[in-house]
């Protein structure tokens, strides 16, 4: 299977580390693991975050190792942050999941390309209610697809914000669709003025849409399927790359 077939399918291989058989207990549990990582060239950060459940039940114990280096578990969740965001370059990376001598694998994702919005219109970087936004950009080597956000400017990286899936086949670029730019939970699509931020951001797999939420300057439009299924241990894992940030400003017509 080539590299792009793996990024095709969207994750994942499996190690053959496990522990001999000599060592595995009799009985044996299920597990469930879902994460995401947010490379994020905004903030200049990298980030790591993952639960693992056996049981249903959450695993402080439990050891998760990305790229070698160990997630430190707090607020219910393993996570790890890097600066600069350019120490997690694109490429293949491990995923090592132990829980003492009762399960160990490792799994492998993928991490696509830095890239860059090029083109915003109305280049004037001004519209009047629920006139179209459009944004072009350089394509991210070896991802799935895209996600393009907006959020107003005060809100960013609060849980608040519009965001929208466009298929890598359409090519890099789309169309924002006009409640990007409506008050939200508002009666007949109600315009909101003011300054938004305008995001693409490239993934691959399946990031966990809750978890990543409060690393990204606008969450997941949606939770995209389980991509890990493998003996005993089953759930979701993915990767999102942030472009930096370009702007809008919507008028009061």
């Amino acid at each position: 299977m080539t590299f792009l077939s793996l990024v095709a399918l969207a994750l994942i291989q499996f190690g053959c580390d496990s522990y001999p058989s000599k060592y595995v207990p009799e009985d044996t549990y299920s597990y469930r693991f879902e994460g995401a990582l947010v490379k994020d060239l905004n903030t200049d950060f990298t980030s790591v975050v993952a639960t693992l459940t056996r049981e249903d039940s959450i695993l402080p114990e439990a050891e998760i190792r990305f790229d070698g280096d160990s997630l430190a578990f707090t607020d219910s969740a393993f996570w790890r942050a890097v600066l600069p965001a350019g120490d997690y370059p694109a490429g293949s990376y491990d995923i090592e999941i132990r829980d003492s001598s009762f399960f160990h694998d490792t799994l492998t994702t993928i991490l696509a390309g830095d890239f860059a919005i090029d083109t915003v219109w109305p280049e004037w970087r001004y519209i009047l209610p629920f006139q179209e936004v459009k944004l072009e950009w350089h394509g991210s080597a070896n991802t799935q697809g895209y996600v393009m956000a907006a959020v107003k400017m005060e809100s960013a990286y609060t849980g608040a914000g519009f965001s929208q899936y466009v298929l890598a086949e359409q090519g890099p670029s789309g169309t924002f669709d006009p409640n990007a730019f409506a008050l939200p939970g508002g009666t007949d699509n109600e315009p909101d003025p003011g300054w938004y931020y305008l995001y693409v951001y490239s993934y691959v797999g399946s990031p966990d849409s809750a978890l990543s939420a409060a690393l990204l300057p606008a969450p997941m439009p949606s939770q995209l399927g389980d991509n890990i299924s493998v003996k005993d241990l089953d759930g979701r894992f993915g990767t999102i790359v942030v472009t930096q940030f370009d702007s809008m400003l919507v008028l009061v017509e």
